[in-house]
Protein backbone atom coordinates (compact mmCIF):
# COMPACT_ATOMS: atom_id res chain seq x y z
CA UNK A 1 0.00 0.00 0.00
CA UNK A 2 0.96 3.30 -0.85
CA UNK A 3 1.01 5.39 2.77
CA UNK A 4 2.80 2.19 3.93
CA UNK A 5 5.33 2.41 1.85
CA UNK A 6 5.95 6.36 2.60
CA UNK A 7 6.38 5.95 5.60
CA UNK A 8 8.45 2.68 5.25
CA UNK A 9 10.83 4.33 2.84
CA UNK A 10 11.11 7.55 4.78
CA UNK A 11 11.86 5.52 7.91
CA UNK A 12 14.86 4.10 6.27
CA UNK A 13 15.62 7.46 4.66
CA UNK A 14 19.70 8.26 5.19
CA UNK A 15 19.15 11.91 5.63
CA UNK A 16 20.74 14.52 4.31
CA UNK A 17 20.70 12.66 0.91
CA UNK A 18 18.39 14.37 -1.17
CA UNK A 19 14.74 13.27 -2.04
CA UNK A 20 14.82 13.99 -5.95
CA UNK A 21 11.91 13.18 -9.02
CA UNK A 22 14.52 13.78 -11.57
CA UNK A 23 17.82 14.58 -12.08
CA UNK A 24 18.65 18.31 -11.44
CA UNK A 25 18.36 20.14 -14.73
CA UNK A 26 20.72 23.40 -15.32
CA UNK A 27 18.72 25.47 -18.00
CA UNK A 28 21.74 27.96 -18.07
CA UNK A 29 18.72 30.81 -17.63
CA UNK A 30 20.90 32.65 -14.90
CA UNK A 31 19.01 31.29 -11.90
CA UNK A 32 20.62 29.44 -8.94
CA UNK A 33 19.66 25.76 -8.23
CA UNK A 34 20.39 23.61 -5.42
CA UNK A 35 23.71 22.37 -6.06
CA UNK A 36 25.57 21.89 -2.46
CA UNK A 37 28.66 21.33 -4.86
CA UNK A 38 28.85 25.30 -5.47
CA UNK A 39 26.24 26.46 -3.24
CA UNK A 40 27.80 26.20 0.46
CA UNK A 41 24.80 27.67 2.01
CA UNK A 42 23.02 24.69 0.46
CA UNK A 43 25.55 22.05 2.32
CA UNK A 44 24.19 23.04 5.59
CA UNK A 45 20.72 21.71 4.51
CA UNK A 46 19.55 18.95 6.77
CA UNK A 47 16.11 17.62 4.89
CA UNK A 48 16.48 18.40 1.07
CA UNK A 49 13.69 18.04 -1.00
CA UNK A 50 14.29 18.88 -4.41
CA UNK A 51 11.59 20.73 -6.62
CA UNK A 52 11.14 18.64 -10.21
CA UNK A 53 10.80 21.98 -12.10
CA UNK A 54 13.85 24.59 -12.98
CA UNK A 55 15.08 25.97 -10.91
CA UNK A 56 15.17 23.39 -8.83
CA UNK A 57 15.12 24.18 -5.39
CA UNK A 58 14.92 22.50 -1.78
CA UNK A 59 11.25 22.82 -0.63
CA UNK A 60 12.71 21.76 2.95
CA UNK A 61 15.11 24.33 3.15
CA UNK A 62 13.47 25.50 6.76
CA UNK A 63 14.27 21.98 8.29
CA UNK A 64 16.67 22.56 11.51
CA UNK A 65 18.63 20.20 13.02
CA UNK A 66 15.91 20.21 15.81
CA UNK A 67 12.96 19.80 13.36
CA UNK A 68 14.60 16.89 11.83
CA UNK A 69 14.69 15.58 14.78
CA UNK A 70 10.50 15.61 15.29
CA UNK A 71 9.88 14.81 11.84
CA UNK A 72 11.94 11.27 11.69
CA UNK A 73 10.44 10.30 14.86
CA UNK A 74 6.92 10.50 13.42
CA UNK A 75 7.99 8.75 10.07
CA UNK A 76 8.94 6.08 12.53
CA UNK A 77 6.17 6.14 14.32
CA UNK A 78 3.54 6.14 11.45
CA UNK A 79 5.63 3.31 9.96
CA UNK A 80 4.94 1.37 13.60
CA UNK A 81 0.88 2.35 13.32
CA UNK A 82 1.23 0.94 9.20
CA UNK A 83 2.73 -2.42 10.27
CA UNK A 84 -0.31 -2.66 13.09
CA UNK A 85 -2.67 -2.02 10.29
CA UNK A 86 -1.06 -4.48 7.87
CA UNK A 87 -1.56 -6.86 10.85
CA UNK A 88 -4.97 -5.84 11.79
CA UNK A 89 -3.57 -4.94 15.34
CA UNK A 90 -5.08 -1.34 14.52
CA UNK A 91 -7.26 1.26 12.59
CA UNK A 92 -6.79 3.72 9.96
CA UNK A 93 -7.90 6.60 12.68
CA UNK A 94 -4.73 5.29 14.73
CA UNK A 95 -2.47 6.82 12.26
CA UNK A 96 -4.36 10.37 12.44
CA UNK A 97 -4.64 10.86 15.76
CA UNK A 98 -2.75 14.07 16.62
CA UNK A 99 -0.04 15.28 18.31
CA UNK A 100 -0.20 15.73 22.13
CA UNK A 101 2.74 18.59 21.78
CA UNK A 102 1.78 19.94 25.06
CA UNK A 103 2.38 16.39 26.94
CA UNK A 104 5.66 15.77 24.66
CA UNK A 105 8.02 18.21 26.80
CA UNK A 106 9.00 18.81 30.57
CA UNK A 107 10.10 22.43 29.21
CA UNK A 108 8.58 24.89 26.98
CA UNK A 109 10.07 28.13 25.71
CA UNK A 110 6.75 30.49 25.06
CA UNK A 111 6.73 34.33 23.37
CA UNK A 112 3.99 36.56 24.11
CA UNK A 113 2.86 38.88 21.65
CA UNK A 114 1.10 41.72 22.52
CA UNK A 115 -0.37 45.40 20.37
CA UNK A 116 -2.37 47.98 20.80
CA UNK A 117 -4.96 46.79 18.44
CA UNK A 118 -5.76 43.73 16.35
CA UNK A 119 -4.28 45.73 13.21
CA UNK A 120 -0.77 45.81 14.84
CA UNK A 121 -1.08 42.65 16.16
CA UNK A 122 -1.58 40.89 13.17
CA UNK A 123 1.71 43.18 11.52
CA UNK A 124 3.73 42.25 14.74
CA UNK A 125 2.63 38.61 14.58
CA UNK A 126 3.79 38.15 11.16
CA UNK A 127 7.38 39.45 12.01
CA UNK A 128 7.61 37.91 14.90
CA UNK A 129 6.30 34.59 13.58
CA UNK A 130 9.07 34.86 11.02
CA UNK A 131 11.64 34.98 13.02
CA UNK A 132 11.04 31.97 15.10
CA UNK A 133 13.20 29.76 12.39
CA UNK A 134 15.93 32.40 13.93
CA UNK A 135 15.28 31.54 17.43
CA UNK A 136 15.38 27.54 16.95
CA UNK A 137 18.65 27.55 15.02
CA UNK A 138 20.36 30.29 17.58
CA UNK A 139 19.54 27.83 20.33
CA UNK A 140 20.96 24.97 18.20
CA UNK A 141 23.77 27.10 17.40
CA UNK A 142 24.89 28.31 21.35
CA UNK A 143 24.43 24.97 22.24
CA UNK A 144 26.30 23.07 19.93
CA UNK A 145 23.11 21.20 19.02
CA UNK A 146 22.93 19.05 22.80
CA UNK A 147 19.68 21.70 23.52
CA UNK A 148 17.22 20.63 20.90
CA UNK A 149 13.96 23.32 20.11
CA UNK A 150 10.72 22.17 18.29
CA UNK A 151 8.35 25.27 17.50
CA UNK A 152 4.63 24.23 17.63
CA UNK A 153 3.32 26.46 14.28
CA UNK A 154 -0.02 27.34 16.52
CA UNK A 155 -0.77 30.02 18.65
CA UNK A 156 -2.89 30.99 21.21
CA UNK A 157 -4.29 33.11 22.78
CA UNK A 158 -5.90 33.69 26.45
CA UNK A 159 -9.79 34.39 26.58
CA UNK A 160 -10.11 36.08 29.45
CA UNK A 161 -8.05 38.86 28.13
CA UNK A 162 -9.73 41.79 26.57
CA UNK A 163 -6.01 43.32 24.82
CA UNK A 164 -4.58 41.92 21.56
CA UNK A 165 -2.34 39.59 22.23
CA UNK A 166 -0.68 35.78 21.43
CA UNK A 167 1.68 33.12 22.37
CA UNK A 168 3.65 30.68 20.78
CA UNK A 169 5.14 27.66 22.10
CA UNK A 170 8.59 25.63 21.60
CA UNK A 171 8.70 22.47 23.10
CA UNK A 172 12.80 21.94 24.45
CA UNK A 173 14.44 18.32 25.32
CA UNK A 174 18.49 17.50 25.63
CA UNK A 175 19.71 15.70 22.35
CA UNK A 176 18.91 11.85 22.56
CA UNK A 177 22.03 9.89 24.23
CA UNK A 178 23.11 12.99 25.68
CA UNK A 179 24.40 12.67 29.44
CA UNK A 180 22.88 14.11 31.42
CA UNK A 181 24.46 15.29 34.78
CA UNK A 182 26.71 18.39 35.02
CA UNK A 183 25.38 20.58 32.31
CA UNK A 184 22.58 23.27 32.14
CA UNK A 185 22.06 25.65 29.45
CA UNK A 186 21.65 29.38 29.66
CA UNK A 187 20.74 30.69 26.67
CA UNK A 188 19.87 34.55 28.16
CA UNK A 189 22.55 35.74 25.67
CA UNK A 190 20.97 33.58 22.63
CA UNK A 191 17.47 34.72 23.44
CA UNK A 192 18.74 38.88 24.26
CA UNK A 193 20.37 38.23 20.63
CA UNK A 194 16.87 37.15 19.14
CA UNK A 195 14.94 39.75 20.99
CA UNK A 196 17.32 42.54 19.68
CA UNK A 197 16.98 41.24 16.25
CA UNK A 198 12.93 41.18 16.48
CA UNK A 199 13.49 44.96 17.76
CA UNK A 200 14.80 45.98 14.22
CA UNK A 201 11.38 45.89 12.99
CA UNK A 202 11.06 48.53 10.47
CA UNK A 203 7.25 49.21 11.52
CA UNK A 204 7.19 49.00 14.99
CA UNK A 205 4.85 51.28 16.83
CA UNK A 206 4.23 51.93 20.47
CA UNK A 207 2.56 48.89 22.47
CA UNK A 208 4.24 46.37 20.38
CA UNK A 209 5.94 44.28 22.96
CA UNK A 210 7.58 40.53 23.15
CA UNK A 211 8.42 38.67 26.28
CA UNK A 212 10.00 35.17 26.11
CA UNK A 213 10.01 33.16 29.39
CA UNK A 214 10.90 29.15 30.16
CA UNK A 215 8.25 27.45 32.02
CA UNK A 216 7.73 23.57 32.70
CA UNK A 217 5.12 21.60 31.97
CA UNK A 218 2.77 22.26 34.65
CA UNK A 219 2.74 25.68 34.18
CA UNK A 220 0.87 25.25 30.50
CA UNK A 221 -2.21 27.58 30.79
CA UNK A 222 -5.44 25.07 30.14
CA UNK A 223 -6.51 27.28 27.42
CA UNK A 224 -4.11 25.25 24.93
CA UNK A 225 -5.58 22.03 25.33
CA UNK A 226 -8.57 20.65 23.36
CA UNK A 227 -11.94 22.03 24.94
CA UNK A 228 -9.88 23.55 27.68
CA UNK A 229 -8.99 20.23 29.50
CA UNK A 230 -5.53 19.89 30.88
CA UNK A 231 -4.22 16.50 32.26
CA UNK A 232 -2.87 16.33 35.81
CA UNK A 233 0.66 15.33 35.68
CA UNK A 234 1.55 12.67 38.01
CA UNK A 235 3.54 13.61 41.42
CA UNK A 236 7.10 13.73 41.14
CA UNK A 237 9.14 12.32 43.85
CA UNK A 238 11.74 14.68 45.50
CA UNK A 239 14.82 13.14 43.89
CA UNK A 240 13.15 13.51 40.67
CA UNK A 241 12.43 16.85 41.13
CA UNK A 242 15.49 17.72 42.82
CA UNK A 243 17.48 16.30 39.75
CA UNK A 244 14.97 18.21 37.48
CA UNK A 245 16.04 21.62 39.17
CA UNK A 246 19.67 20.78 38.13
CA UNK A 247 18.82 19.85 34.68
CA UNK A 248 17.06 23.10 34.35
CA UNK A 249 17.31 25.50 31.25
CA UNK A 250 18.25 29.19 32.82
CA UNK A 251 16.20 31.74 30.93
CA UNK A 252 15.23 35.29 31.89
CA UNK A 253 12.02 35.57 33.59
CA UNK A 254 11.08 38.37 30.92
CA UNK A 255 12.50 39.99 28.18
CA UNK A 256 10.78 42.96 26.36
CA UNK A 257 11.37 44.88 23.60
CA UNK A 258 12.50 48.34 24.01
CA UNK A 259 12.56 47.58 27.64
CA UNK A 260 8.78 48.32 28.22
CA UNK A 261 7.33 45.68 30.23
CA UNK A 262 4.58 43.55 29.15
CA UNK A 263 1.35 43.52 30.18
CA UNK A 264 1.29 41.89 33.78
CA UNK A 265 -2.31 39.65 32.32
CA UNK A 266 0.25 37.78 30.34
CA UNK A 267 1.93 36.31 33.30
Amino acid sequence: MLVSRFFRVFTQWQWPNPVMLCAIENDDLGFSVWDPRKNPRDRSHVMPIITPGYPCMNSSYNVSSSTLRVIKEQFKLGNKICQEIDLNKASWTALFEPFNFFEAYTKYLVVDIVADNDDDLRLWKGWVESRLRQLTLKIERDTNGMLQCHPYPCDYSNPTLQCAHCSFYMGLSRKEGMKIHGQNFDIRGTVDEFMHEIGMYTLWKSGMDLAVTHVRKKQIPYYVFEQGYKKPCPPMHANQQEQSDRQSVILMELVTVNHVNLLKGLQ
